[in-house]
This record gives C-alpha cells, structure tokens and sequence, in this order.
C-alpha cells in the first residue's frame, strides 16, 4: 500500500491520496501517516468512502477511539459522532447549534482530553462549510521572552459550560455534567510525541487562569487568544467530499464555518481518540 502527499498550506496541513481505508493500513503506511501529521499537525486523506464501522477501525490505527456522548452518535458504531447543519439543543430549548462555530481545542474540559480528532466529510456543502485551523507551536514560538516567561508556569480552569463561552452548547442530562467536573490543564503544554511547546487555549471552555484575579486573568487569555488567532497561523480547510481530515488537538486549533448555501447540508463523522494527560 502505498500513497501521495502533497502540502496544503504554507506552514501546515498535507493531504495524501492514493489510499482505500476500507483496507486497514500496515505499519509502514500508518507510521509514514502519523510522520506527515507530526509535521503538518493537520492531514486530509482524500475521497475515502466509509460505513461508521470502517470509518471506526481506520482511525483506531491512530489512537484507542473514545466515546463522547455531548455529540449525536451513529447508530452502527457508538464511537462514531454525528455533526450536521441539522443539530439541534434536544434537551434545552431547540435552537439550532453550530458546533464548533468559535475557536475552540475539543475536549479540553474533560481531565483527560483526546489527542487527535478525525472528521469525515459524508455529505459537503456546494460551497462553504470550511474548517479553519491555527498553528499554536508558531503562536507559541513568536510570543515575547518575557511573556513566554510569565505564562510557562500557568494553568488554566476549563469546563463544559464556561461563563467565557463565546457559542451556546447544548443542555446535558445532570448525571453527565457531574460526570465532566472542572479540570485544570497548562497555559503552555509539551506535545508529548514532538516535545515541542504550545499554547493550549480554548476560547469555548476556558473559565479561568488558576490563582490570578478575574479582570487580570480575562486580559491575558484575551490578548493569548487575539495573538494565536491571526491570520499568519491559519490554514482553511475547503472540504471535499470523502475527506477525512485528522487533527492533532495538543498544537491546534479549530473552527468551523456554517456559511454555506440556505437549504444544503453538511453531514460529518467524528471519531476522537485518547490521549494522556496535558503536561
């Protein structure tokens, strides 16, 4: 098995073809693959066509799939999420929800958050829909000495429903928020695989920076989050149908688009896999 690879944006993101991952990869493929997101931190494996199941077993070659129960899940496989135009807060009052519509890191909230999400594109808008993404080891590198100094040795209060949230997130049953209390993760984290710092924000679910006043800890999440989101550190990601696209949440971020056409649908799979606690 073997495959093509070219790069998609100036300072991240590849995509590969050449690959049918109803056939699961051996360990060259699969060590190449993991080589080529570790370099470009986001990776696009084009016009993959996947029954959850399929979708399930190729993106456990990355990672021990994890089951998320905020999200809608495929019927045939647990593991598998659902995210359509079509989402809605079920348990809350209707409106519709845009989910990931704010720059955001998934799963931050929980104390142990994935490592890599995978999203597959099973119907794509005509136009629009895009997933932008930001660079944080180059927000991280570019930040001054002193500043680099300051924020080091931070951590950071997240949880489901912060009162910072920027988007609505949907009503979860009692048992499931108790289930996700508050976790403390660092401003800075070391990639675990890389060894490379970067800043780990998300605007969606941070509450507090751990032992500063509130007014001071606002200001300088703020001016983090300003920084890291300019557009020098951004790839935007136009889908195509069959695209998986995999990412790794411990030097990204990530936002999605609901700018397409009145009447169209955008329909993708998710698969989130394990990883370890933040350091």
């Amino acid at each position: 098995m073997s495959f093509q690879s070219e790069k998609l944006g100036g300072h991240m993101a590849a995509a590969v073809t050449g690959l049918d991952l109803n056939r699961l990869p051996d360990r060259t493929v699969r060590s190449a693959l993991l080589d080529l997101l570790h370099d470009n931190l986001v990776l696009c494996i084009r016009g993959q066509t996947l029954a959850p199941p399929a979708f399930r077993d190729a993106m456990a070659q990355f990672g021990s799939p994890m089951l998320r129960k905020q999200l809608a899940r495929t019927v045939e496989c647990a593991e598998v999420n659902i995210i359509s135009s079509e989402d809605r807060d079920e348990l809350g009052d209707g409106r519709k929800i845009v989910n990931g519509a704010n720059w955001h890191t998934d799963d931050s909230f929980m104390r142990e958050p994935c490592s890599l999400t995978m999203l597959y594109g099973v119907v794509v808008p005509s136009r629009g829909g895009d997933t932008q993404f930001t660079n944080m080891y180059e927000a991280y590198a570019d930040l001054p000495d002193d500043t680099k100094a300051r924020i080091d040795p931070l951590k950071v209060v997240h949880k489901y429903s912060s009162s910072r949230k920027l988007t609505h997130v949907s009503t979860r049953p009692a048992e499931e928020m108790a289930a996700m209390p508050e976790a403390t993760h660092p401003l800075v984290r070391t990639h675990p695989e890389t060894g490379r710092k970067a800043l780990y924000l998300n605007p969606n679910r941070m509450e507090r920076i751990d032992g500063l006043e509130r007014t001071e800890s606002d200001r300088l999440l703020d001016r983090l989050i300003a920084h890291s989101t300019q557009a020098r550190y951004q790839y935007r990601h136009v889908w195509r149908q069959g695209d998986i696209v995999i990412w790794d949440n411990r030097c990204t971020m990530h936002k999605a688009n609901a700018d397409y056409p009145e009447g169209e649908r955008r329909l993708m799979h998710r698969v989130i896999v394990a990883g370890s606690v933040p350091v």
